[in-house]
């Protein structure tokens, strides 16, 4: 026998061996795709499942602290709308305040306040003193008040009283503010 006699070309074993390696190279890529898929997805559902339970937590404490502070802004609004109120309120009734110190200042002396009432647009005000031209004075000064300072509309007087036994009188004065 011939040695030199090739029954098969040398293109066809070549071709061979290059497919064998692409086959064996398709192979390993599956392989090593589907190796690195499972151990992602795997990995995945490990981390999901330990950091669950700290998520967890955290979202029970944000929502206790939401809860909490929620209940703090609600006291915070509503305790601000009262505020706003009383100073809506404070801002248009008459300035009591004004008025009354103005009237005291026009007490000469030896005339003393035995009781003042506030209503809403009245002052009732009773003064006493040992002398009558003392409550006289008082009378011409918030009179004069009435005319010059418009601090007072209306004076009315209710009532002038002696005390025989310790000699003093008593004036009660009923004005409308202004």
């Amino acid at each position: 026998m011939n040695n030199d006699i090739n029954l098969v070309s040398s293109q066809e074993s070549t071709s061979l061996n290059e497919k064998k390696r692409l086959k064996m190279i398709r192979v390993t890529a599956v392989v090593s795709l589907t190796v690195v898929a499972l151990s992602s997805i795997l990995i995945f559902i490990l981390y999901s499942s330990l950091s669950l339970s700290s998520i967890k937590k955290d979202q029970d404490s944000t929502l206790n602290s939401i809860s909490f502070l929620h209940k703090k802004s609600a006291e915070l609004a509503i305790i601000n709308n009262r505020l706003t109120d009383i100073t809506n309120i404070l801002q248009k009734r008459k300035n009591y305040t004004n008025a009354i110190a103005t009237i005291r200042q026009q007490m000469p002396a030896g005339v003393s306040t035995t009781d003042l009432e506030i209503n809403k647009d009245n002052v009732v005000l009773i003064v006493s003193s040992n002398s009558l031209q003392s409550i006289d004075t008082f009378l011409n000064n918030v009179i004069s008040l009435s005319q010059k300072q418009k601090v007072v509309s209306k004076i009315f007087i209710e009532s002038l009283t002696v005390n025989e036994k310790s000699g003093s009188y008593s004036l009660s004065l009923s004005a409308t503010l202004l």
